[in-house]
């Protein structure tokens, strides 16, 4: 079995377990929790809208990051389309096809798979660096934070900062350049072939790393930020009448550092189960922290076919004229 066979397969079986876990642990008290959502339309519409903004933002950071990086050609039109039609495709438990889609239509417009490994090893790492980094200091100054909290995100932050350093990209460029020239890698094809390439890559990788594209990067992480937090807020007041801000924080906080862990955070049940567990710690129901992970995934989703619909007549318009 090799290993996207493999990977479907865990997915779902983790997806059935998870259904048959979120299901046992739910329905003694289902009733009291449908009971006490507050279904507030307004609140529903004004999160979708939001999750629309969020996505936007998402499309615009990484576009921006193409123009300061890259000869990437394509209009802004006909990449927001191409994203969020790879977004909607990255829903299927065969998570990663909607990159290679993405990929192969960059390809067209100057864009080579090495600058696409490039890019999103930068987008995943400077977010968790961002991110880390802002959710300690919110975490310092507005509550008792704890050990364990601090040991991941101070972990977090350390290591992403050390693989995206420009100083450890040149040193790690400079050890490429020797191994290369060693007798036994050479002999070896495959071995061979594959060092030449890692250099290219962390060549790349270490022109990607500046001050301006870091300070345009954090600046849409920023603003990401504060709406991710927003929309999980809306969520809260739509399931509870009093919404507490320590647990609301400490849910976005756990959210992020499941999000770390890209296996976890793509498998459908597997996020709903951990953060059912997790709230009742908390001193809320298993059924409550699953629901508001599915009401979020339920938000993204639709948001996601709005914006592909939007765009994908945008593109249509502007290719007739």
């Amino acid at each position: 079995m090799n290993k996207n066979k493999f990977y479907k397969f865990f997915k779902i079986i983790v997806l059935i377990f998870s259904f048959l876990y979120i299901y046992e642990n739910s329905k003694k008290n289902y009733q009291s929790v449908f009971d006490g959502m507050n279904l507030d339309y307004y609140k529903i519409f004004l999160s979708i809208v939001i999750f629309i903004f969020i996505q936007n933002l998402l499309s615009i950071r990484t576009f921006s990051f193409l123009n300061l990086t890259s000869k990437y050609s394509a209009k802004f039109s006909q990449w927001s389309n191409l994203f969020f039609l790879t977004g909607l495709i990255n829903l299927n438990p065969l998570w990663g096809l909607g990159h290679i889609l993405r990929s192969h239509e960059m390809k067209k417009n100057n864009f080579s798979y090495k600058e696409y490994v490039s890019l999103y090893f930068f987008i995943f790492f400077w977010s968790l660096l961002i991110y880390s980094l802002l959710l300690i200091s919110i975490y310092y100054f507005l509550f008792d934070i704890k050990f364990f909290y601090l040991f991941i995100l101070l972990t977090v932050f350390i290591i992403s900062l050390i693989i995206t350093s420009k100083i450890i990209l040149n040193f790690c460029v400079k050890i490429f350049k020797r191994i290369i020239y060693f007798r036994f890698i050479k002999k070896i094809r495959f071995l061979n072939y594959f060092i030449k390439e890692l250099l290219k890559l962390t060549e790349l990788s270490a022109l990607i790393s500046n001050k301006k594209v870091f300070l345009n990067f954090f600046f849409y992480t920023l603003l990401l930020l504060c709406f991710e937090y927003l929309s999980l807020n809306l969520i809260f007041e739509i399931l509870f009448e009093n919404v507490d801000f320590q647990i609301l924080f400490l849910f976005f906080l756990t959210t992020f550092l499941i999000r770390c862990v890209k296996p976890l955070d793509n498998i459908i049940g597997a996020k709903e189960t951990i953060m059912g567990l997790y709230v009742q710690q908390l001193g809320l129901l298993f059924l409550e922290g699953a629901l508001i992970v599915i009401i979020w995934r339920l938000l993204s989703t639709i948001s996601l076919i709005i914006n592909y619909i939007f765009f994908y007549f945008v593109t249509a318009l502007n290719d007739e004229t």
